[in-house]
């Protein structure tokens, strides 16, 4: 093999011990930043801003704009997600019944063949 056969490998890029954003870390933009931001819009244009990412975005589409949908993309990436939230309510009757589950397992755990009493 000659020296023209070997190729050098680059420093450069892959993957770097300590690199990239750290877990738990918090986001730069908060809700309420967002959600001012968002309000400032429906001041200006008097729509909500989901009715108007939804018009740009067929619009562009409608005309080949890349460049429209691609910054409605990354608007909708960053602002959509940092919206969103989930409310969980349980009733009585699905911790009662979540109680009793427990309960059965661990008893047919306790009476399953092999176990110590």
């Amino acid at each position: 093999m000659s020296d023209k056969d070997i190729i050098k490998k680059s420093n450069r890029g892959g993957h770097r011990e300590g690199a990239g954003r750290k877990p738990g870390s918090k986001n730069k933009i908060d809700k309420a930043t967002v959600q001012t931001v968002i309000d400032m819009l429906y001041d200006k244009s008097g729509q909500v801003y989901e009715e108007i990412l939804i018009e740009d975005f067929l619009k562009a589409r409608q005309s080949n704009d890349a460049l429209t949908l691609k910054y409605h993309t990354l608007l909708a990436g960053k602002l959509m997600p940092d919206l969103q939230s989930v409310e969980v309510v349980e009733s009585e009757d699905a911790i009662a019944d979540k109680a009793q589950a427990f309960a059965d397992a661990l008893a047919a755990l306790a009476a399953a063949p092999g176990t110590k009493k």
